[in-house]
């Protein structure tokens, strides 16, 4: 029998799981510790947007993370779901209003002929999206503003990294981590008469 469609496919599985694994440690870096910036890796982006709101439903779920890929302005279409900034009011520790630079991953439902500003909105909203500025103007949104484009999405993982942000819930985690530990090394000094073969599947089984 021919092995060698099985040996590409093992070959190719292997290469998209240590690329999605690439991805995934570079999301949790800077997601943990740099998490207003925005990395590059073979030309895609890697950032810390997880989507925190239902704008996007059934497309992106809330909790998804999101890869980019740089766009240039040329290649930039009608129904494109694109990242880009934008302002929102927010207050400082005075009770000030204050205008905060924040990131949004919506669609292009239109381009205007006249500006070649984007029309954006997100899928699940009935309303487009009003663009300020860091004054709180209503402006245009124009390719200085975006991100990148969409590429693909990466279930529940922000969900996941929120959670580590979270001190009671690292504790835990660590916790519970000690018990596998323990209950691991209990196991092995229950029965030392065991054989080696024994062993390795008591081993097996606590896995």
């Amino acid at each position: 029998m021919d092995k060698k469609p099985n040996k590409t496919y093992h070959i190719i599985k292997t290469v998209l799981f240590y690329v999605v694994t690439l991805f995934l440690l570079a999301y949790v870096s800077v997601s943990l510790f740099l998490p207003d910036k925005v990395i590059d890796i073979l030309g895609f982006q890697v950032t810390s947007i997880s989507t925190a709101t239902e704008s996007m439903r059934p497309n992106i779920e809330p909790g998804d993370i999101i890869v980019l890929k740089r766009i240039s302005e040329d290649d930039i279409e009608e129904n494109d779901i694109i990242s880009f900034f934008n302002y929102a009011r927010g207050t400082d520790q005075n009770g000030a209003t204050v205008w905060v630079k924040i990131r949004i991953v919506h669609r292009i439902i239109d381009i205007d002929d006249t500006t070649g500003a984007y029309i954006t909105q997100g899928d699940n909203n009935t309303a487009i999206d009003t663009i300020y500025d860091e004054n709180g103007n209503i402006t245009d949104l124009t390719y200085d503003q975006v991100i990148g484009g969409y590429v693909f999405r990466v279930p529940f993982v922000g969900t996941v990294i929120t959670g580590l942000r979270n001190p009671v819930l690292i504790g835990l985690l660590i916790v519970n981590i000690g018990i596998v530990v323990v209950i691991v090394k209990l196991l092995k000094k229950k029965d030392p008469e065991n054989s080696e073969e024994d062993q390795e599947v008591i081993e097996e089984g606590v896995k």
